[in-house]
């Protein structure tokens, strides 16, 4: 545990652009391992009906602002405005995103929800103790990013 403590304490040092690159690229390859495993389980995906056009749109641009707004700025405050520490804040703002993308199946409520969610929490935790403005282009950065390598990815391997 301590390990993983010291491994995140790291990126705390970071700048902000690089820490948006680097937490961004390991929340993505973890997401895909993870993914990939499941899939190998047999944990079959929920049906996606939209369009690729509207995926794009909705996946890389309106989503992450809306889901940092909702999913990390609202309940972050609302833990800050209680008194929450560093951690409970973090795993307020990660149960929400769970529960909210659970609903599209098991595989994304563990990998967008939870993996992602703890991510992003994370993200917008750090950089809020500095700035709001810095917690939410960040958080949200790296949430456009992570999701338009993942409809990248899914384009490519024919998943769209």
């Amino acid at each position: 545990m301590n390990l993983i403590k010291k491994h995140f304490q790291r990126y705390r040092e970071k700048t902000p652009w690089e820490f948006c690159q680097k937490i961004t690229l390991e929340k993505t390859i973890l997401s895909l391992v993870i993914s990939f495993l499941l899939a190998n389980l047999g944990v079959a995906e929920r049906e996606n009906n939209m369009r690729l056009g509207e995926i794009i749109f909705l996946g890389i641009f309106l989503f992450p602002i809306i889901e940092t707004i909702f999913f990390q700025t609202v309940p972050i405050w609302v833990g800050r405005y209680c008194k929450a520490n560093f951690t409970t804040l973090i795993i307020i703002s990660t149960i929400i995103f769970t529960i909210a993308h659970a609903f599209q199946g098991i595989a994304a409520g563990i990998t967008a929800g939870l993996v992602g969610g703890f991510y992003l929490a994370f993200s917008y935790v750090h950089w809020s103790e500095i700035s709001h403005w810095t917690a939410i282009w960040v958080t949200t950065l790296s949430h456009s990013i992570h999701n338009a390598i993942i409809i990248s990815l899914a384009i490519l391997f024919g998943q769209l």
